[in-house]
């Protein structure tokens, strides 16, 4: 890779994603190996930020400046050889260099299809509509900071292939496990079930993580605050109705509108119960000997029943910083999503494997240009400048986790304040910094 980080300033006007979108893409695209690769990628990814209604190739080409090329852009994506994984390691090297990225968020996306011809095609559970349709299941791994969120890594759910829980996993594995990528927490939607192979794959992957999951996940409580039971598993719900009186008061400040906040929390430790079944990766549960699980019970109105139930094997981590991690994961459902769609990333209207990821990584481009002209025009607004950016710092008797003395923390260019950090092998947690130093990412 090698190439300079991109800057998305303008010191007088505003900034448009189609001001940025050259040297971006100029960026991302300089693995593909020949040059009408490269120019065929920008021009796709301007035919989707510029292109009204449907992005299919008749239109992607028209406003891409290509009324004739409808036949090419499909044979680029569909039957092309370049390779969307160095795209995407790009993609994420730049959010890394650009935003103060906190988590990686792994998110369902379900994708209707009016035949039963496309890869991965089956009758599935649309969340969004509440009705079952005839289309695909893809999960996106979201690289989410306080600013922005864009999704780059994607993994398509295939029925005969792998299960659900295996395909959210990996999502998040294939571009986690770069060298040029820095590790970060991941948070994943677990609701509709899969916890037990979800955590059993980021375990082995030593990645710290926070699961969703649904009030009626049968658990094992293993903290001495509760009395274990007779050895029969219970549900998350049944057990955060038993810890009413454990349920701490938590401030955190909600950066979408600069706003502290109170919610309430309550954390025991627990364990997933022993399962007869493994995925398609034989992933039967956590690894052996691995530090506790902590469920984590999470409430808007301490009046009422959690909101949300987590898995998360970061015991060391702040209760603000568990809040606000969940936190990024419903900014995605409230607004991240829609702009996906405005650049169509449901609209590949081809039926091949390669052709959706290809058409999905330009999609995925094209948000995460529209996305961070959007946080350059709220940084120059609010008066951070065009060298706001992040640092890298070491954490010392602040640092939870990865190794004595060695917490990997993330610090604002300016200040120095250092938000969620470093990765925890040594006892599994996450570590965290009080301060880095300011420094701009370059792509290795």
């Amino acid at each position: 890779m090698g190439s300079q980080l991109v800057q998305f300033t303008r010191s007088q006007t505003g900034l448009t994603a189609l001001d940025q979108v050259g040297q971006l893409c100029q960026t991302l695209f300089d693995p593909l190996p020949r040059a009408d690769q490269r120019r065929k990628a920008e021009l796709y990814v301007r035919g989707l930020l510029t292109a009204r209604g449907r992005k299919t190739m008749r239109n992607i080409a028209a406003h891409a400046g290509m009324p004739a090329g409808e036949q090419s852009l499909h044979h680029f994506i569909s039957c092309s050889t370049w390779d969307w994984d160095s795209v995407r390691e790009n993609l994420a090297v730049q959010l890394d260099g650009m935003l103060k990225l906190q988590a990686w968020v792994v998110k369902p996306m379900v994708i209707p299809k009016s035949g039963a011809h496309s890869v991965g095609v089956e009758r599935r559970f649309d969340p969004e509509t509440g009705h079952v349709v005839n289309g695909q299941q893809a999960y996106g791994a979201w690289a989410a900071s306080e600013e922005a969120s864009v999704p780059v890594s994607w993994a398509l759910h295939l029925p005969e292939e792998t299960t659900l829980a295996d395909c959210a996993a990996r999502a998040v594995l294939d571009i986690a496990r770069t060298r040029a990528v820095r590790r970060l927490p991941v948070v994943v939607d677990a609701v509709e079930g899969g916890a037990e192979l979800i955590t059993g794959w980021l375990g082995a992957a030593e990645m710290p993580f926070m699961v969703e999951v649904s009030a009626a996940t049968p658990l094992h409580v293993t903290d001495p605050q509760l009395p274990r039971g007779a050895g029969k598993p219970v549900t998350a719900g049944q057990i955060m109705d038993a810890a009413g009186m454990l349920r701490r008061p938590v401030r955190y400040e909600d950066r979408a509108d600069r706003t502290v906040r109170l919610g309430f929390l309550a954390t025991l430790q627990v364990e997933l119960p022993e399962s007869a079944g493994a995925g398609a990766a034989g992933v039967r549960r956590r690894p052996a000997g691995r530090g506790p699980l902590l469920l984590v019970g999470e409430w808007s109105d301490a009046r009422r029943r959690p909101e949300r139930y987590w898995l998360t094997d970061m015991t060391g981590a702040p209760p603000a910083v568990l809040m606000r991690l969940g936190q990024l994961s419903r900014r995605i459902e409230r607004g991240a999503t829609d702009l996906s769609d405005r650049v169509g990333m449901r609209d590949f209207e081809g039926r091949s494997y390669q052709g959706w990821h290809r058409h999905v990584t330009l999609a995925s481009v094209a948000q995460a240009t529209a996305a961070m002209a959007a946080v350059a025009a709220e940084r120059m607004s609010s008066g951070y400048g065009p060298g706001y950016g992040h640092g890298y710092g070491h954490g010392s008797s602040h640092a939870y986790g990865q190794r004595p003395g060695h917490g990997g923390g993330f610090g604002d260019a300016a200040t120095g304040f250092g938000g969620f950090g470093g990765y925890a092998a040594a006892d599994r947690r996450t570590g965290f910094a009080d301060r880095g130093y300011a420094g701009r990412r370059r792509t290795a």
